[in-house]
């Protein structure tokens, strides 16, 4: 050790390296698939409204079926098994950077019945019990006080997405450059917020979600990792940046199993005659929601459609979730929680911070601010929505 945590054996620490830059050959040839169906990413070009554009030819659905497999091969030999030649020269990170232990999940990948409750991925409210309840639209607020958006009073505050509204208002950092006074209104992120409280969003949120459900994979995955820690049963150990970090091993082995599944079903389809790649809209006036999840957590779209145009959108995305600044009440958002009690040997170097960030993999680029109260230096990547300053 030496003092900013990096603990592990030398040997230990070149097999991980090695498996680093596998993994980002990995990563690559997921991109592939991404690329083989939806021609680009991250905005795929052969999706449209009802349907898609691609056409699964044989061609392609054996080059699907040979990544898929090779992705799964590396995924189920590599990722958990690392995990945990890790655990135990980063133990302590079981002791912090729990967060505020509330947790979302809208649910990913549909079975037939098209049923949040029922998709592979199910979705779940986790309460500070790690109880699970259904989600309800109308629970869902974003609290705009402490952020870079105008209001019109209390009532516009603390809005439900359907009827929220997003108007920049940069007030600045600091209500004194001198003092170093930061502003009550101090990021350009929202607080959403769930019955009126802070929630968590993530791989981990998923994964309480598909435990608390019975989903049994995640029974015998998660029940068998506590086992393996000496932990049997204590799912609460888990709400801290190791196991946060530790459960996403868990989800990339339980979606590489599932996409080989589907890539087969895809190629049944096809060799049973099931052409069938659009639906046009029965509709094209209206409001609507959509809850689904992006890989960093659960993603939350709102539209009111008028003769097939958009006169309103509103998106929580996953990050908003996480990144939430205090709310009216003063309470801080998820990752402000993981961050208090973060043991810190080096200022300079606060590498367990760094670590419990990086657990909730945020997507910040319109919310950093690097300060040093002792000597005043700050640094902000982004001042406003349209640019960098």
């Amino acid at each position: 050790a030496d003092g900013l945590g990096y603990n592990l054996p030398a040997e230990l620490d070149l097999i991980c390296t090695a498996h680093y830059l596998e993994a980002l050959k990995m990563q690559s040839k997921a991109s592939e698939i991404c690329g083989l169906i939806g021609g680009k990413m991250p905005h795929i070009m052969t999706s449209t409204v009802g349907g898609t554009m691609w056409v699964p030819t044989e061609e392609k659905l054996d080059d699907l079926w040979s990544l898929a497999n090779e992705i799964y091969d590396w995924v189920s030999t590599t990722m958990i098994q690392d995990t945990l030649a890790l655990v135990p020269y980063y133990s302590k990170a079981f002791d912090f950077g729990k967060g505020c232990g509330r947790y979302v999940a809208w649910g990913v990948f549909d079975d037939p019945t098209f049923e949040m409750a029922n998709r592979y991925l199910p979705s779940g409210i986790v309460d500070e019990k790690l109880t699970l309840s259904e989600v309800n639209e109308d629970l869902i607020t974003e609290y705009i006080g402490h952020s870079w958006y105008e209001d019109e009073g209390d009532a516009t505050l603390n809005l439900n997405p359907r009827e929220g509204v997003t108007h920049p208002e940069y007030t600045g950092y600091y209500k004194d450059e001198k003092t170093l006074e930061i502003n009550d209104r101090y990021t350009w992120s929202k607080g959403p917020q769930y019955d009126g409280k802070c929630m968590e969003a993530g791989p981990f949120s998923r994964i309480l979600a598909a435990y608390l459900r019975g989903i049994p994979f995640f029974k015998e995955q998660v029940d068998g990792l506590l086992k393996t820690l000496g932990q049997d049963g204590n799912i609460a150990i888990l709400q801290s940046t190791l196991g946060r970090t530790a459960g996403r091993q868990l989800e990339a082995l339980y979606i590489a199993g599932l996409l080989k599944e589907w890539i087969q079903e895809l190629m049944e389809a096809v060799k049973g005659g099931d052409s069938e790649y659009f639906r046009a809209a029965t509709t094209t006036t209206g409001d609507g929601t959509g809850f689904w999840e992006a890989p960093r957590g659960a993603l939350y779209h709102t539209e009111h459609v008028k003769d097939g145009k958009i006169t309103g959108y509103q998106i929580i995305i996953p990050t908003t979730w996480n990144i939430a600044p205090h709310n009216a009440d003063g309470v801080p958002g998820p990752m402000e929680q993981a961050l208090i009690g973060v043991p810190i040997t080096d200022l300079e170097q606060p590498i367990n911070a760094l670590r419990t960030v990086h657990s909730f993999d945020p997507c910040t680029a319109c919310a950093v601010h690097i300060t040093e109260p002792s000597t005043g230096r700050h640094f902000e990547t982004v001042t406003n929505p349209w640019g960098v300053r």
